[in-house]
């Protein structure tokens, strides 16, 4: 564009100075005619950059996610393949059911015994409280006789056996009654276990249950969000681990960022029109917005420690909208968004871009026209082989 507005007073010189003569060709005219065009040059160039920013560092990403699963077992039956797109709860792929099939039913046995187990426990702790008494009837009836052999072999009347083997039948039935007490306290204190208002045995078969019916959901992989799958090398009969990727599906959801210098976006706000013009699509503009400028960068934020993050350091410190692009190396960083009437772009195109801000807009003509020729010379492909 600079060339062409040279070459267009270029001709308009000729033709005032040579052709009409309408103006004298001397030592004067000579210093106008060949300073003008160099520092109309220099003031057009820092004008255009100034209020009409531009920058070949603009990248397309999309995000993406890992699709995994939390359950161990063998993929049934892959419903996806390379480059396809996906909707939201689309079946990407599913893992042999039938272990935790079987680990349900027995779940649900064992949930229906200890109800049957737990409806028991009153007429258990009755029968050992029954037994408890008995007991204890025979064990006061052992102590009478303890005393009586007692006397009568102080009396010389009955032998020392007698009166061993009835202390003895009185140790044994103390034993008994402390082990049915002991049944009967075990047995209260099941039954008497309670969480959410639920028998505590009954309460935990029942949620592990639950986890059971949920690892078999699991056993379906579903799209979590729309996208497109970009590859697929996952085979039927493959054995899938907990958290193990088992391939990429990449987000419909674009962010289109580009870099620019510390002191080039002064006159630029949010909503500002912006013009991109990308490799993947030669001859053609693409139209957005200036969505924010993420108005921070790794090397002003300052660690724990003090010290600068840098240009490779992590970003565990910088805002959230800053957090969510890449690292700026001292550039900032503008975030666009399309146009409704635009298509999606390809994930990771690069190219130019260029933000008109809301001053002087005859300049606006002239960066159009050379976004327009950077588009153009996207068709070319300087290789040598």
């Amino acid at each position: 564009m600079l060339e062409l507005l040279i070459g267009i007073y270029a001709g308009i010189c000729w033709l005032l100075i040579k052709k009409l003569k309408l103006i004298p060709w001397n030592f004067n005219t000579q210093v106008v005619v060949y300073s003008l065009p160099i520092f109309g040059s220099i003031a057009l160039i820092l004008s255009l950059n100034y209020f009409c920013p531009i920058t070949s560092d603009v990248k397309v990403g999309n995000r993406s996610v890992d699709i995994t699963t939390q359950t161990l077992g063998k993929v049934k039956k892959v419903y996806v393949k390379t480059n396809q797109e996906v909707k939201k709860g689309d079946t990407l792929f599913t893992i042999d059911p039938v272990p935790y099939e079987q680990e349900i039913k027995s779940l649900e046995a064992q949930l229906s015994n200890m109800k049957s187990t737990v409806s028991s426990y009153t007429s258990d702790i009755d029968a050992s409280r029954k037994n408890i008494l008995s007991l204890q009837s025979q064990l006061d009836l052992s102590n009478k006789r303890i005393k009586q052999y007692q006397e009568l072999v102080a009396a010389g009347a009955a032998n020392r056996f007698d009166l061993e083997q009835a202390i003895a039948t009185s140790q044994d039935l103390q034993s008994r009654i402390s082990a049915a007490q002991a049944q009967k306290t075990s047995l209260e204190a099941k039954y008497h276990s309670t969480h959410n208002g639920e028998n505590a045995s009954i309460a935990e078969l029942r949620a592990k249950l639950d986890q059971a019916k949920w690892n078999l959901s699991q056993t379906v992989v579903l799209a979590p969000t729309d996208g497109l799958i970009p590859n697929v090398q996952l085979n039927e009969g493959a054995m899938m681990a907990p958290f193990k990727s088992a391939f990429v599906l990449i987000q419909k959801q674009q962010s289109i960022i580009a870099f620019f210098s510390q002191n080039e976006l002064e006159t630029v706000k949010e909503g500002n029109e912006v013009e991109l013009a990308l490799k993947t699509a030669p001859g053609k503009v693409v139209k957005a917005k200036l969505e924010y400028v993420v108005d921070a960068t790794s090397q002003g934020i300052m660690n724990n420690a003090g010290g600068m993050l840098g240009g490779n350091a992590t970003t565990s410190g910088i805002p959230e909208t800053a957090r969510q692009v890449p690292e700026t190396d001292g550039k900032l960083i503008a975030k666009f968004v399309l146009d409704e009437n635009e298509q999606p772009l390809t994930v990771g195109a690069r190219g130019t871009a260029v933000i008109y801000s809301d001053h002087i807009k005859p300049l606006h003509l002239i960066r159009k026209v050379m976004v327009r020729v950077s588009s153009k010379i996207n068709y070319l492909i300087p290789k040598l082989h």
